[in-house]
């Protein structure tokens, strides 16, 4: 019987093989470090065209720094009336501040003052009467007469006085003078005018006295004309009420 020959499993140590240490397969890598790679590249071209845009600033531009506010105030200019060569000039600007409820001012009525009164006033009043009493050799249609005298305070006749007529006549201007003294048919200082009669109503006529330096003597008086050849002389007379002052 053939002897059953059994392998032994073990092999002499010289001829067992060496026991080779099993690698471990590499693990794996998680896929959190690309998705963070490609967050962070979003991110940066977010930012880009942010920047392009001008959403936000980019480190790149030039800073731009505002120049500082300058406060202006406005100054009234006020203009003021030049004082007289002998007072201070006044001042541009007010020392002391308007109240905010400064009333309005109101324009005052600037007391009248009193006329001066004149040493000569008229003896009666003008009188018309026919030119044939003083004048007969002229026609009534074609001349106006107007003359007078003038007394002083003792009844004497004053000569050398001017006696002005002015105003209008027919759409004409008038201005004449006459010297008391010098047309001696009304008196001794008789005065005297001869125009041509339009023969006309008209009251636009004044005559008044005045001395030998144009200083008014009597106040103006108007004149009224009828036209009618029953009234184209006129006899104005004058009388004096009180001296003659310098002023």
């Amino acid at each position: 019987m053939s002897r059953d020959r059994r392998v032994n499993p073990r092999q002499p140590a010289p001829n067992r093989p060496m026991a080779v240490r099993r690698i471990e397969p590499a693990k794996k890598q998680s896929g959190c470090g690309g998705a963070g790679a490609a967050l962070f590249l979003i991110l940066i071209i977010v930012v880009v065209i942010l920047m392009i845009t001008g959403v936000i600033p980019s480190p790149t531009d030039r800073k731009i720094t505002p120049p500082p506010l300058i406060e202006i105030t406005s100054t009234p200019i006020l203009f003021n009336t030049p004082a007289a060569p002998t007072q201070s000039e006044p001042s541009l600007v007010p020392t002391t501040p308007l109240p905010s409820n400064t009333p309005t001012a109101t324009n005052t009525l600037a007391p009248s003052q009193t006329p001066r009164a004149m040493p000569f006033v008229l003896r009666g009043s003008p009188e018309g009467y026919p030119n044939a009493m003083l004048h007969p050799q002229y026609e009534c249609e074609k001349y106006l007469f107007i003359g007078g005298e003038i007394w002083d305070l003792r009844e004497a006749p004053v000569l050398g006085m001017t006696v002005r007529l002015s105003g209008t006549y027919g759409g004409e201007t008038v201005d004449f003078t006459s010297i008391s003294g010098d047309v001696t048919i009304y008196g001794q200082s008789g005065f005297g005018f001869v125009m041509e009669n339009k023969q006309i109503a008209a009251n636009t006529m004044y005559i008044q006295l005045f001395d030998a330096n144009e200083q008014a003597l009597s106040a103006p008086v108007r004149l009224s004309i009828t036209g009618q050849c029953d009234a184209n002389l006129l006899i104005v007379n004058y009388k004096q009420v009180q001296e003659i002052s310098d002023n």
